[in-house]
């Protein structure tokens, strides 16, 4: 089993974001990642095939959002490869 990572800290994080202009993607991420949700704001943290953490901050409702539209192209593509629809 592997060890167990110290939790996601937002306040020691790198901030990509100020440190490069214009678009970005993320290197390939591992599956099943972490939802963080507080009173004002929601983090999604993924885990990266490199080890590394990157966390995604929303707020609550794009957080939400985010789940509808999701879970709608996951409806549609089990639609389309004949799959289940749900």
């Amino acid at each position: 089993m592997t060890d167990a990572k110290p939790p996601f800290r937002p306040t020691d994080a790198v901030d990509v974001l100020g440190q490069a202009e214009g678009d970005f993607v993320l290197p390939l991420c591992l599956p099943k990642p972490s939802l963080l949700i507080g009173e004002d704001l929601a983090m999604v943290v993924l885990d990266t095939i490199h080890g590394q953490r990157v966390g995604l901050p929303l707020s609550a409702q794009g957080a939400a959002d985010l789940h509808a539209v999701l879970a709608e192209a996951i409806r549609l593509l089990q639609a389309r490869d004949g799959g289940p629809v749900q």
